[in-house]
């Protein structure tokens, strides 16, 4: 009979989650247990009791009810009843805990410790932890880890340009792509890689203010990152927080409160406060879109240039985005490349002078690139560009009838990888083309010339009488100027473009039409007009909606069965959605700027569009709808080509062109208007074209190996393995899931969870696909794969706590005796460093299986672990507890065996790692101190940094360690 003692502590077999148990009443038969975390208690025969004791052994952390920790030194034993000697944690001094002091809730970490303790898994959770840990330590060294996870389209050069720049220390790029090409994207996944690698954590991103909610959509819907906006009014209600809790002079700086945050560079201009907080925030990446508007000249910078000046000084990462080529203003390109660099970039004049020294060099790369033979005057230039190469053996290849046409290529390929290495700003600058990119689809523009309604011209009639000013909002919105003055009447009973979109649609009813027009009430007014005149299903999509509402209206738009016909979005819809499923564009109302023009045409001209676009124009004859649409496409072009100087030509002309809007009249002076935007259009294009860097864009490009990343990446997606892994996780830890159909899943907690909150798992549940193509169509649906955080903090919700720590198993085989044992012990072998080294792509938390049979010999590389799961039964747990009893003994001496065995295995590993970190590094290093040499844009602190990232590295590896993590105790059965 077990001798229980007052004040001794146990465990119930059968209710772990009683807690700590102690012995407060012994009789002759019984014994009376309380369980203070539960406030419960308990009466036990003693013959059956399900008890196990709680025994702390020498180097065990053991915790006293009172929150302290102590470091077991000693254990000793008086009359039944156990006392611990060590330190306590808190504060080194020397302590004594006495067993009835301990922890109420108690709680096993080691796997032996928990099977001991009978808190023995399921075989299947058991299962889940190792694949989780096979899978963790696979993501961690995927090459594709921070590019597949992105809600995007495998676009070649984007993914190429963020792998080389976001493996970088500290990046500082331009990014100049052209429009439609995604420069938000490639922003996005630069930032993702940074955060991935822990070197970016705390981001901020600078826009104008139109651009605000586009950049925190985009953020969260394809980047899972969770943004804050801030503005005036926030940062107001945090002054009052701070009025009200500040003790002193201390107040909080409202910036530190978020790790992601947006703002909008006018507010910052107008409020000095305000920036100054934020300079004094720390920051490790800064983003700002729409560079190009930071006003520069050697005598007077701009308040925005020298805000952003300031910030760019402070913080080690910066991307700049703008869409403006340097050929139409090289001032201002010099201005954004001296916020990058300004060291390198410290005058004007020589910057200048250097540009025109590679035209020479470009020239060359053309003629390389076309295959043909180079000219003396070209190999000379690139002869100067490379003059510590030999490079005469490759103009004889390149220039040599003798040589094969294999021969040739490979000649001209290495010539332009070196001549990449070394040009002037292309590791600082990328900029890809639509002509260099190509996959874009032609654009048609249809226009529509309707009569305007005499009640339009009467009430511009009536608002001229009452010498109210011509404003945009007379000139192209007549129907709002029509309910205005007469609020009782509706103005689609008679405008003759709702007639047109009527007919329009039902000429197209197979067909997916967006519409843009200015405002939300307009929107709203063509949805109700549609559905009550021609029962026609539409969506609407505005700014009065709430995030969620605009997802389900795109998702309703995105249906191909029972979905909406067409899309009536106000202005909004120009911003950050693109609907590349639909190939029908009308705008219902001209935008009054050419960007936004192309912004509203590139929610459908994007690559990866199946087909042509067609824009459809409707517009009032003899009216300033007209007027601007014909300056639009006889001016600029700008409905069937992206006009990227269309910006600045629009700037130059904006008040000129205000002034035939207002007059409403197609005159000779408008006519040559016209004739000289375009005369000024083509000379810039011409230019454009001229000043193109091709070997700029083979450098952004990213050739082959771009090409092969997407594929490499699709190849991914197209895997089951994520799919099973997930679905699995879910089921075990306690997620409804209902299938939609459509490779679509509903997940919803429930009550009955393992744990109480799975992490991304919104209150009511989420609507999951595993299908890229799928999700960008639809973008209430959340995209997982193994970068989603939904992924990622399952697999660490398993890891890192004690699911599947131990279990106990039946192998049925008949080839084994019965009752044969068999301990399988997985060990992790790891590194604790800063996650700024990126030590896991060296090695990642790394789970080793040892399989041991009672001989002590280690089976594992003879029976793998996916085929002896499939022998495994499980086992009940009164069954697997008086097992665990029969073969402790059997059990610590595997255990033993086990820590013997690991030694040899885990430090193979360990200097596998060492090696591949010195050779990589190393590599690095020398390539980038090579380069430096020759390219005055390799920044010397960014050399510093590696070399000091690839010393610590070593030596943190160096102290890399292993510990066991959890392990099965299986028995053999006939049947």
């Amino acid at each position: 009979m077990t001798a229980f003692v007052i004040g001794q502590r146990w465990l119930s077999e059968s209710e772990n989650g009683l807690g700590l148990g102690m012995v407060v009443g012994v009789d002759q038969r019984t014994v009376t247990l309380l369980f203070p975390a539960a406030e419960e208690q308990r009466v036990y025969a003693f013959a059956s009791a399900p008890l196990i004791r709680v025994q702390f052994n020498p180097g065990d952390s053991v915790k006293h009810h009172q929150g302290w920790q102590l470091q077991v030194a000693e254990v000793h034993e008086q009359q039944g009843v156990l006392s611990y000697q060590g330190v306590r944690l808190d504060n080194g001094e020397s302590a004594v805990l006495r067993e009835m002091e301990l922890d109420h809730k108690i709680s096993f970490s080691k796997p032996q410790d928990r099977l001991f303790a009978a808190q023995i898994d399921r075989n299947e959770h058991f299962n889940l932890r190792y694949q989780a840990l096979a899978h963790q330590q696979a993501q961690f060294q995927s090459p594709l880890r921070g590019l597949r996870g992105i809600r995007a389209g495998l676009i070649p050069h984007q993914l190429h340009i963020a792998t080389e720049v976001g493996h970088r220390i500290a990046p500082r790029v331009l990014l100049a792509d052209e429009v439609g090409l995604g420069k938000t994207i490639e922003a996005g996944m630069i930032l993702q890689q940074q955060r991935f690698s822990g070197k970016a954590e705390r981001v901020l991103i600078i826009v104008p203010e139109s651009l605000q909610h586009q950049w925190l959509v985009e953020m969260l819907r394809r980047f899972n990152l969770p943004f804050s906006l801030f503005d005036e009014a926030r940062s107001q209600d945090f002054d009052a927080t701070n009025r009200e809790s500040a003790v002193g002079d201390e107040v909080e700086n409202p910036f530190d409160t978020e790790a992601l945050v947006i703002c909008s560079l006018d507010w910052l201009v107008q409020q000095p406060s305000r920036a100054t907080q934020l300079g004094a925030s720390q920051w490790d990446m800064l983003i700002v879109d729409e560079a190009h508007h930071l006003q520069w000249n050697e005598s007077q910078p701009s308040a925005e240039y020298q805000l952003i000046e300031t910030l760019a000084q402070q913080i080690p990462s910066v991307l700049l985005l703008t869409a403006t080529p340097e050929q139409l203003g090289q001032e201002s390109h010099f201005a954004r490349l001296k916020l990058l660099d300004p060291e390198r970039f410290y005058d004007y004049a020589a910057f200048i002078e250097e540009q025109q020294q590679y035209q020479p060099v470009a020239d060359a790369v053309n003629t390389l690139l076309n295959h043909a033979v180079l000219s003396a005057v070209e190999q000379n230039s690139i002869a100067d560009l490379l003059s510590e190469q030999d490079i005469e053996p490759l103009f004889k290849i390149i220039n040599g009838e003798q040589s094969s046409t294999e021969q040739q290529t490979a000649a001209r390929q290495e010539l332009i990888r070196s001549l990449i290495d070394r040009h002037g700003t292309s590791r600082v600058l990328f900029r890809n083309t639509r002509q260099a990119v190509k996959g874009f689809p032609n654009r048609t523009l249809h226009q529509i010339k309707l009569a305007l309604p005499k009640q339009y011209q009467n009430a511009l009639k009536v608002w001229q009488m009452l010498g109210e000013n011509v404003a945009d909002d007379v000139l192209f919105y007549p129907e709002m100027l029509f309910q205005k003055l007469n609020p009782s009447a509706v103005w689609w009973d008679f405008d003759p473009r709702i007639e047109w979109l009527i007919t329009f649609l039902k000429n197209h009813r197979a067909e997916k039409i967006l519409l843009i027009c200015q405002h939300a009430n307009t929107a709203i007014q063509l949805e109700q007009i549609l559905r009550e005149k021609e029962g026609i299903r539409a969506a609407v999509f505005h700014e009065k909606m709430s995030i969620i509402e605009r997802d389900k209206a795109a998702a309703y738009f995105a249906q191909h069965e029972d979905g909406a016909q067409i899309l009536l979005s106000s202005t909004i819809g120009s911003e950050g959605r693109n609907f590349q499923f639909a190939s029908n564009l009308v705008l219902f109302n001209l935008p009054t700027n050419p960007d936004l023009l192309e912004q509203c045409i590139g929610r459908l001209d994007r690559i990866g569009q199946q087909h042509d676009i067609q824009i459809y124009v409707p517009f009032f004859a003899d009216s300033s709808q007209q007027l601007l649409a014909q300056w639009y496409h006889d001016g600029l072009n700008a409905f069937e080509e992206t006009c990227p100087m269309g910006a600045a030509i629009f700037a130059q002309h904006k008040v000129r062109l205000q002034t035939f809007l207002t007059e409403t009249t197609d005159s000779d002076d408008f006519a040559q208007f016209v004739k000289v935007t375009r005369q000024q259009r083509e000379q810039l294009k011409y230019q454009l074209e001229q000043g193109r860097d091709r070997l700029l864009e083979l450098n952004s490009n990213g050739g082959e190996q771009a090409q092969q990343l997407a594929a490499d990446i699709a190849n991914d997606d197209a895997a089951t393995d994520l799919i099973q892994f997930s679905l699995n996780l879910f089921d075990i830890i306690g997620l409804e899931q209902e299938d939609l159909g459509e490779k679509s899943i509903v997940i919803q907690p429930t009550g009955h969870m393992l744990v109480p909150d799975f992490p991304g798992l919104k209150e009511d549940g989420s609507t999951v696909t595993f299908d890229r193509q799928l999700a960008l169509a639809r973008e209430e649906l959340e995209f997982l794969t193994w970068d989603h955080p939904m992924i990622r903090n399952g697999i660490d919700l398993i890891t890192a706590g004690d699911i599947g720590k131990s279990a106990v198993a039946v192998l049925v085989n008949k080839g084994l005796p019965a009752g044969t044992l068999l301990l399988e012990l997985i060990y992790v072998v790891e590194v604790q460093a800063p996650p700024a080294l990126q030590l896991n792509r060296f090695l990642p938390p790394t789970p080793i299986r040892l399989l041991l049979d009672n001989k002590g010999n280690d089976l594992a590389e003879q029976v793998a672990f996916a085929a002896l799961q499939r022998q495994l039964k499980p086992m009940g747990k009164n069954i697997a507890n008086k097992i665990v009893k029969m073969t402790r003994s059997a059990v610590e001496q595997g255990l033993q065996q086990g820590e013997k065995l690991i030694v040899a295995k885990a430090q193979r590993l360990i200097d596998e790692a060492k090696m591949s970190a010195e050779q990589q590094l190393n590599s690095e290093y020398q390539r980038l101190t090579a380069l430096q040499a020759v390219n005055k844009n390799i920044r010397q602190d960014e050399v510093i940094a590696l070399e000091q990232l690839q010393q610590q590295s070593l030596q943190q590896l160096q102290q890399a360690t292993w510990r066991l993590d959890s392990l099965r105790l299986i028995v053999s059965n006939k049947e």
